[in-house]
This record gives C-alpha cells, structure tokens and sequence, in this order.
C-alpha cells in the first residue's frame, strides 16, 4: 500500500484510522476504476471479459512478473522483463495472434 498510495498517506491511515469514500480513494490512486453504486459486478465482468481475451502466459507473466520487476533493483528488473516477454511472446496464442497481424486477419485493438 505505500508503494501505492504513499508512506505519508498510509501513515496517516495507520495512525489516525482515517478512511477514504469511494471518490476520494479513486483519486489517490486506491482503485483504477469508480463506478455508480451497483454498477461495480458489470464492470467486473467487462474487465474480466478483456482479460480473458489475452494469451494466458501474458496474464501470467503480468500477475506474477510485473510486481517482481517492480520491486527488484534495476538489473533484475531489466532481467525479469526480458524473461516474461520471451515466455509470452512464445506462447501459441501469442504466435497465432502475430500471424494474424501479419496476414491483415488481426482485429483492432477493443473490436471483438
């Protein structure tokens, strides 16, 4: 949470209880989304759709990767990113998707 948010302001939720509403950790950078009130199971399942449309070694590699990459010093970090693109960009789907891209059969990023 501090890399997220920052020591400052996770000190001051840690020592005071403080509490942020909904829009207010929105702009603090606690959520990447704000939605109505009950709003939030269909913007899940729209998020959950685009995911799954991604290679699965690409979520791997950005769930389990992305946060060493962050955290690592600066040589690691440049290791760790080499790694998971060559492990995605071997994955079949990955290879599929580049033919497709090539041969004009590709579909534009967002269109389903």
């Amino acid at each position: 949470m501090p890399k997220l948010i920052g020591v400052s302001r996770m000190t001051d939720m840690m020592l005071t209880g403080r509490v942020y509403m909904a829009e207010e950790g929105y702009q603090i950078g606690l959520s990447q989304y704000l939605e109505e009130t009950g709003k939030g199971m269909e913007k899940a399942e729209e998020l959950a759709e685009k995911v799954s449309q991604n290679a699965p070694m690409t979520n791997f590699a950005l769930t389990n990767i992305l946060p060493r990459i962050v955290d690592g010093g600066h040589d690691v970090g440049l290791m760790m990113e080499s790694m998971a693109g060559a492990i995605a960009q071997d994955a079949p789907e990955a290879k599929q998707r580049l033919r497709d891209f090539l041969e004009g059969r590709a579909k534009k990023v967002g269109e389903k």
